[in-house]
């Protein structure tokens, strides 16, 4: 299980890291949407492609706070059923939970592939007046992150059934236990 417990704080750190890639393009959204709308005020000329450029952001963004958001258990769920369970019923739930989640990002990296080859074969990009706006990186995005999500949805199979077969946390978790 050590084998488990450092690839687990791996995949926490990467996805932190990814985390903070995504707060550092949230912050460089509000300065663009800050400086267009103070251009379009203060000189009557907006920037060109910014609502382009923020629509692709937000997609990247979304894709690569996901996975952090399942790390830290942060997810929306409602409580009714998960609350009336002991312990053991709330492992089986989440790892039920888990599995269910791979299968729909499995279906989310399958039905975005296609596009993202297609993407990439005849340079797929927004046209904003005279500015161009590659979609590759958001396409991209939605793929990569579904597939961290799936990797975290596994290391969550792994970490609940170890937890629900020995009736043992493991040592030192910052995740949702």
């Amino acid at each position: 299980m050590s084998f488990f417990r450092k690839a687990d704080k791996l995949l926490e750190r990467f996805l932190s890291i990814m985390d903070g890639a995504a707060a550092i393009a949230v912050f460089g959204i509000m300065l663009l949407i800050t400086a267009d709308v103070l251009s379009r005020l203060l000189l009557n000329k907006p920037f060109a492609g910014t609502a382009e450029i923020v629509s692709s952001i937000i997609i990247i963004v979304c894709f690569l706070e996901i996975p952090y958001v399942a790390v830290k258990g942060a997810h929306v769920r409602t409580t009714m059923l998960y609350d009336k369970v002991g312990r053991n019923g709330k492992l089986v739930i989440d790892i039920a939970a888990a599995m269910l989640g791979i299968l729909v990002y499995a279906f989310i990296i399958r039905a975005s592939w296609g596009n993202l080859l297609n993407a990439i074969e005849i340079g797929e990009a927004d046209i904003a007046g005279s500015v161009r706006i590659s979609t590759i990186p958001g396409r991209f995005a939605i793929i990569f992150g579904s597939s961290l999500m799936i990797l975290e949805f596994i290391a969550q199979i792994i970490k609940f059934g170890w937890q629900l077969l020995n009736g043992e946390a493991h040592a030192g978790e910052g995740r949702n236990a």
